[in-house]
């Protein structure tokens, strides 16, 4: 009689454990998580109720004139639609502004506007003005300006934007001549927001040449340059370079250029006593002849690609231009991107090179120009 008292209280108790089980579950199911959809200004995308444990299901992209949708985030990550829901939440749309060429039936086929000189440490500055020298490469002239050694700058747009047509689209004029060439990257950007200016949100692009991928080329090289102090020589430049997990310190001696330009060699415009630049550095292949008493440095043009490197091989109106296609962009990894126009244009020197008493091989820009505009017949 116990032993069947026992069985029967052991069925009692699992009974009752299975009723208050399915009532819990019960109570689980009627528990439902809201989670709501933020289109931010796009088309709205209603909420839904997520019983606990379960997912959210992706609903149809939000659409806003103007712009184009990438993507719903979460604590502005990436909402990843597999997770487990286990609590209420807000997912936000994010969206990039679809981007629209600037068409002018009046066109100029030249720079019309200078945004940026930035130059490095070099024997062609401060002779003049040259903050007003930039106006230079403004239209179709033939005076130059340099950008100095590595990392110096020149940023410049046009009337329109270039289109990315069939083959190279953009010409860059600068003073090359054979054994002396002095390259410059080229990277592109496009006027997401058509405020004339390239924003630092508005990303940039390479427009990769002949070196990118070889092994040897340096990418996110870092150098900062130091202004000599009044009582020390101005053409001696201190750096200190950063790249591949490297860090370098040295000299740039311009002493071998002082008898024909004896003004200090960094730029006298700045107000900050050090000055950084970054981007990807080519191998030299600069050589050294010994001619006896003297000394002569070979400069040799890389293969395409740069600016100011093989425009002596042009004839006619691209003589001493470099020809580039804006279908080589590359992104910040080197993947190629596609863009069907671009707004601006930015020359950097790609060399760290002092050849003696050539003095650094600083890339020049004489003017810029949007091939489809110009006449190549002539």
């Amino acid at each position: 009689m116990k032993k069947q008292l026992t069985i029967l209280n052991k069925l009692l108790l699992l009974s009752l454990f299975i009723g208050f089980t399915a009532c819990e579950i019960k109570e689980d199911q009627s528990v439902l998580y809201e989670v709501s959809f933020d289109s931010f200004g796009g088309s709205s995308i209603q909420s839904q109720f997520i019983i606990p444990g379960d997912t959210v299901v992706k609903p149809i992209d939000p659409t806003l004139e103007g712009s184009e949708f990438i993507a719903w985030l979460k604590n502005n990550e990436p909402y990843n639609f597999g997770e487990v829901v286990n609590s209420e939440f807000t997912l936000i749309a994010s969206w990039k502004d679809i981007y629209k060429p600037i068409i002018n039936p009046n066109a100029t086929p030249y720079i019309t506007e200078v945004l940026d000189f930035s130059p490095a440490p070099g024997q062609f500055l401060n002779k003049v003005d040259d903050q007003e020298s930039v106006k230079n490469i403004i239209g179709d002239y033939y005076q130059f300006i340099s950008l100095g050694t590595f990392g110096g700058s020149v940023t410049f747009k046009f009337d329109h934007s270039i289109m990315n047509g069939e083959g190279n689209d953009i010409a860059i004029y600068g003073n090359p001549f054979e054994d002396s060439s002095e390259p410059g990257i080229v990277m592109v950007c496009q006027d997401l927001n058509h405020n004339g200016i390239a924003d630092d949100d508005e990303p940039w692009y390479e427009l990769a040449g002949s070196e990118y991928y070889k092994a040897e080329t340096t990418h996110n090289y870092t150098i900062t340059y130091y202004r000599p102090k009044p009582e020390e020589n101005q053409h001696i430049i201190k750096y200190k370079a950063t790249y591949d997990e490297t860090i370098e310190e040295g000299e740039m001696d311009f002493t071998l250029v002082e008898m024909f330009h004896p003004q200090p060699m960094f730029p006298t415009f700045y107000e900050e006593d050090e000055i950084t630049f970054t981007g990807t550095k080519l191998k030299s292949n600069t050589w050294h002849e010994d001619m006896g008493d003297w000394s002569y440095f070979h400069n040799p043009a890389y293969d395409w690609g740069y600016a100011d490197n093989r425009g002596y091989e042009q004839e006619g109106i691209l003589r001493g231009a470099d020809l580039f296609d804006i279908s080589n962009a590359v992104d910040e990894n080197g993947e190629k991107v596609e863009l069907i126009a671009v707004d601006f244009v930015k020359v950097y020197t790609a060399t760290t090179t002092i050849a003696g008493w050539l003095g650094e091989r600083s890339t020049e820009i004489v003017k810029a120009a949007d091939l489809s505009l110009l006449s190549t017949d002539e």
